[in-house]
């Protein structure tokens, strides 16, 4: 069994953007018609084409965003990027994750029925702050999706002095594959980022 993983990124597209180079501090850069500049989201540009013409461009973030996976959707806002990374085993894993730590992570499994694994991952999601001495409070949790399907698992809140935090972990599946979702914030958050969860959990639609 491999420990869960949590990998971030960003990542944007529009028209032909991708990283930029090192050399003009922007983060990505734009392709128009041959000529590449450097660019960052909200940026404004006047572009001269190769033939003279005068361009003026700007980069801006969809205020929502759709992400797909191979078995599953969900909408996100514009402003995050997910992450995906290979855990082997037929196990991809994608992440999103805020500056402040609240995070979604959506585990897509193929020819394994991963809902057998939700306490587990709260496991390895938990132990380091319950080894440091955080009290944990843990209890059985459904998410219903809109075509009347159910994600089951468990969910947890952890305890220090200075922390309260939400942990929560559904699965569904079949043997031949399935989704497990965790989710993780700092309750304190919940006012600022909350709509994060509300927003997944909308639109969230899983293809097994």
């Amino acid at each position: 069994m491999k420990s869960f993983r949590v990998a971030t990124a960003m990542a944007i597209a529009c028209l032909a953007v991708s990283h930029a180079n090192a050399g003009d501090g922007k983060g990505f850069r734009l392709t128009i018609d041959g000529v590449e500049v450097g660019i960052n989201p909200g940026d404004t540009l006047d572009v001269t084409t190769k033939d003279g013409r005068k361009l003026s461009v700007e980069l801006q973030r969809s205020e929502t965003v759709t992400f797909s996976g191979g078995k599953f959707s969900f909408d996100h806002d514009g402003k995050f990027s997910v992450a995906r990374t290979d855990l082997g085993s037929g196990v991809q894993q994608y992440a999103l994750m805020t500056p402040i730590g609240t995070g979604i992570i959506v585990q897509e499994y193929k020819g394994l029925n991963p809902s057998g694994l939700t306490d587990f991952v709260l496991e390895q999601m938990v132990q380091e702050s319950v080894s440091a001495g955080a009290k944990i409070k843990k209890e059985t949790t459904q998410r219903n999706l809109g075509d009347s399907r159910t994600l089951k698992g468990v969910k947890a809140e952890t305890t220090t002095e200075s922390d309260v935090m939400d942990y929560e972990v559904v699965a569904m599946g079949k043997p031949s594959g399935g989704v497990l979702v965790a989710t993780i914030v700092n309750k304190e958050n919940i006012p600022k980022e909350g709509s994060i969860f509300d927003k997944f959990w909308s639109s969230l639609k899983v293809d097994f």
